[in-house]
């Protein structure tokens, strides 16, 4: 019986140790961002296809006639990501210039910033929104973060696992057409 009295409390010890069983953040938003985390490397891996042209920024300014330039979706992706951090939560935003001059509904910006300026938005949206997700209280995920806001928090979330990959493969494709005009 004793040996049976001291076996629980180590066996309860090492449960509640476990990291499987006490994450540090939930399962749904783990997944979030290790989606996020894959979308953002094949993201790098492109703008270092670019920066090995040797005329990184030119490149990020080119577009296959009137449509964004390769460098407008990149900084789409950041733009966005900065906007979705305040609905999720986050203080403010990174850069409200960026924010507004590269959202959706406006004529893409044909001024786009330098590579390393293009990171560095990427970079630090993406801490942004990762602090804000990682914050999130998954009960108002049916809640809107505002009466006027379009979607719901469940929605956004959805948007954040799609939405780089989408313009990803748009800049992607932009850099193809350039590389064979």
């Amino acid at each position: 019986m004793r040996k049976f009295l001291f076996i629980i409390p180590a066996t309860l010890f090492i449960f509640t140790s476990c990291s499987l069983l006490s994450p540090e953040r939930p399962p749904q938003i783990d997944t979030v961002i290790s989606q996020m985390e894959f979308n953002r490397s094949v993201t790098f891996r492109l703008l270092g296809e670019i920066q090995k042209t040797g005329k990184a920024d030119q490149v990020l300014r080119w577009s296959a006639g009137e449509h964004a330039p390769i460098g407008w979706h990149l900084m789409h992706l950041a733009a966005s990501e900065d906007r979705f951090a305040v609905m999720l939560g986050a203080p403010g935003l990174v850069s409200e210039s960026y924010s507004t001059k590269f959202s959706s509904g406006k004529d893409a910006a044909r001024d786009v910033p330098s590579a390393s300026a293009v990171k560095k938005y990427l970079d630090d949206t993406r801490a942004s929104l990762i602090q804000a997700l990682e914050s999130f209280d998954l009960s108002r995920i049916g809640e809107k973060p505002a009466a006027d806001a379009p979607f719901d928090y469940g929605t956004i979330i959805k948007i954040l696992s799609f939405h780089e990959a989408h313009h990803q493969g748009q800049a992607h494709a932009t850099f193809n057409l350039y590389k064979d005009r």
